[in-house]
């Protein structure tokens, strides 16, 4: 199956992709906001109760869609394994390993840009990526395994 019928067979995931994308653009350019009121900190000494403010305001706004990116992620994972949209596993899978890996170079490339953190930048694809290896270990066990199982137990009935 082809990767691109992800998209022609399923508007759900269609959606979720786009979520995903704006997510992550809005959480990096949040984090390379944070990180130039950071550097321009570096040179003052003092702190004032509004810039520590903002700093606060903005690392809740930036866990939220850190949050929001984590759970569109697993909402995407976990709709693979319903029976309707399984056919898609295998090209979702690899659609999300293109797509995560294209925003971990694209967010490390921001960082370096704008010299924000780099691991800040990149956390966000991490635990996506553990789900998505873990979807993909899955299906391999599952292939390899199971089916030798089932095939055993119909020659021996």
């Amino acid at each position: 199956m082809k990767i691109e019928n992800v998209f022609k067979k399923s508007g759900v995931f269609r959606f979720l992709i786009l979520l995903m994308l704006i997510s992550n653009m809005v959480y990096v350019s949040i984090e390379i906001y944070k990180s130039k009121i950071s550097n321009s900190l570096v040179k003052n000494i003092e702190i004032t109760e509004l810039t520590f403010t903002k700093l606060a305001t903005l690392s809740s706004y930036a866990l939220i869609f850190e949050i929001v990116f984590l759970v569109l992620s697993l909402v995407g994972i976990a709709m693979i394994f319903i029976k309707n949209y399984r056919p898609l596993f295998l090209s979702y899978v690899v659609f999300q390993l293109v797509l995560l890996t294209s925003m971990l170079a694209l967010n490390n490339i921001l960082a370096w840009a704008f010299e924000a953190p780099a691991g800040n930048m990149s956390q966000l694809v991490f635990v996506p990526f553990a789900l998505v290896f873990a979807a993909l270990f899955y299906l391999v066990v599952k292939n390899t395994f199971l089916k030798k199982e089932s095939i055993n137990y119909k020659v021996s009935q």
